[in-house]
């Protein structure tokens, strides 16, 4: 399967790469080294440029507004309806948010305007939490959490929240949980194992069904969307619904999906990308030493899913110290369908 080279960033690494239904490709860009653009927008020809505009991609600490600029983008997601869906995790550095920034901001696709913002209050998105990834069904948002581990289940009718099974041991690493890349098992600078939290979600081969999963986990859980989106439920209640789907290796670091009920997987031990067919079966579909720790997939209207190698495990908060990336960051795509 022939790996295509879609963009360069020569001064910021990309955490995920989405292709909307209508063609455009975005990207993300966390502020886990330093302050960067935020979200942009890649042209045809692999240039890129802030999106929706400078305003919102300008923060720099103690110089302007943490609420109303782009300061920590863990995600970006494009709905079917429109909309492109930024996820501000606030937490410049890879360290704590900031209160009161942790935000999730949408833009329409048509006008390239902000449409809403739905800032969290510092009591459920504290400094010691992490916005990962979202998804949506019907008038709800499903978002991941993970650094404690948790939901948001976000109602857009009138943009009120919740946050479910905060902390509980279905949203938590087990001590295994701990990838191996390039030959070495990834530790954070002082010494611990890397442990992120319930972080991926995905539909399963029926949008009634929601996967969902800790980075680099082994078990990949599923659990009915109307049980998340039900507030009569405790989260034991929710727990209890709650079932392993699959059992891999630790090494998925981003799901996606395609509208026949495929879910391409991110590996990066093996440096490339594998599909859960609906039959249950796995499949590689490429490996490459240029896929470095893939993360945050899509699948284009064009039937190539994209994807960004971020260099991770090369990047000083990961590597045990120095820095070993091999610049420019690059995003590609393969056919799949």
């Amino acid at each position: 399967m022939e790996l295509i080279e879609v963009a360069q960033s020569h001064d910021y690494l990309w955490n995920g790469a989405v292709c909307a239904p209508n063609g455009r490709l975005f990207a993300s860009m966390p502020g886990w080294t330093g302050p960067t653009p935020g979200v942009v927008e890649i042209a045809k020809d692999g240039s890129w440029k802030p999106y929706p505009n400078n305003h919102w991609n300008q923060w720099q600490n103690g110089v302007n507004d943490p609420t109303q600029a782009f300061v920590d983008i863990n995600s970006v997601f494009a709905d079917d309806r429109g909309s492109l869906w930024v996820l501000d995790a606030a937490a410049p550095n890879f360290a704590k948010a900031i209160p009161g920034a942790v935000k999730l901001i949408e833009i329409d696709l048509s006008t390239n305007e902000v449409v809403r913002v739905i800032r969290f209050a510092p009591e459920v998105a504290h400094p010691g939490t992490r916005l990962a990834h979202i998804r949506f069904a019907g008038h709800y948002a499903i978002m991941a959490e993970s650094k404690e581990g948790s939901f948001y289940v976000i109602d857009l009718r009138d943009n009120s929240y919740r946050r479910v099974l905060v902390g509980h041991p279905l949203m938590r690493c087990l001590p295994d949980d701990v990838p191996t890349m390039e030959g070495r098992l990834i530790r954070l600078l002082d010494g611990r194992p890397m442990y992120i939290h319930n972080d991926l979600l995905e539909f399963g081969e029926h949008k009634s069904k929601l996967f969902f999963m800790c980075l680099f986990g082994s078990r990949i859980f599923e659990v009915d969307v109307n049980v998340l989106t039900n507030p009569a439920l405790t989260d034991d209640e929710i727990a209890e619904k709650v079932t392993v789907a699959h059992v891999v290796g630790p090494w998925v670091a981003g799901l996606c999906r395609d509208k026949h009920g495929n879910i391409y997987m991110s590996d990066a031990e093996k440096n490339g990308m594998t599909v859960l067919r609906p039959n249950g079966e796995f499949q590689q579909l490429v490996t490459d030493d240029q896929i470095v720790w893939p993360i945050a997939p899509s699948v284009g209207p064009d039937g190539y899913l994209y994807f960004p190698s971020t260099q991770l495990n090369r990047i000083p908060m990961f590597s045990g110290g120095p820095n070993l990336v091999q610049k420019p960051w690059k995003i590609f795509k393969i056919k799949v369908s």
